[in-house]
């Protein structure tokens, strides 16, 4: 059995926990396409990060995500990270902190999105707590519960999402102009 110690000695192993490092939450399929390893192999040296303690699995839905030990995440960090993965809810989450509230109706045309897959996001987001909902006589508007979590993981983790819009809104955050 490999130790802890060694078991960051081999590169491609290096390579796969670094990815882990600087993408909290990121689930197999984007590892696999971010490294380049075969499934096997990719599977192989996950399971030797988990056993010897240098990485956790987290099973949400469908997906499992990938969190190194080191600088432990708070459960809430760990669930809020998981779902920034996802693009169409990381879109939601841009767009609640920048006006925010908004309707299903405002998400829709702002996302593209039918208001019925909207609402399946937005049922993901209830659910999870990140999102609740204040019903008016005429509208319903969700809001997020914590936005200066979620802003601070979209900034430390900005580059992790290979994403124009959240660099965007991180540089109107921070007031750091756009590149050209």
């Amino acid at each position: 059995m490999i130790d802890r110690d060694r078991a960051l000695e081999l590169p491609t192993r290096k390579k796969l926990y670094d990815e882990i490092k600087s993408a909290p939450g990121i689930h197999f399929r984007e590892l696999k396409r971010r490294t380049g390893l075969a499934i096997g192999e990719l599977q192989y040296h996950l399971d030797v990060l988990d056993k010897v303690h240098l990485v956790r699995l987290q099973k949400r839905g469908k997906f499992i995500r990938y969190f190194p030990l080191v600088g432990e995440h708070t459960e809430s960090e760990k669930l809020t990270l998981g779902l920034l993965r996802e693009e169409s809810v990381r879109k939601i989450i841009l767009l609640l902190i920048e006006k925010k509230r908004a309707t299903n109706r405002q998400l829709s045309l702002f996302l593209e999105l039918a208001p019925s897959t909207v609402s399946f996001h937005m049922q993901k987001l209830l659910k999870s707590g990140l999102v609740e909902k204040k019903r008016t006589p005429k509208k319903t508007y969700f809001f997020l519960v914590n936005p200066d979590e979620a802003k601070r993981l979209l900034t430390t983790y900005r580059k992790s999402f290979f994403d124009e819009l959240v660099d965007s809104f991180v540089e109107i955050w921070e007031g750091i102009p756009p590149e050209k």
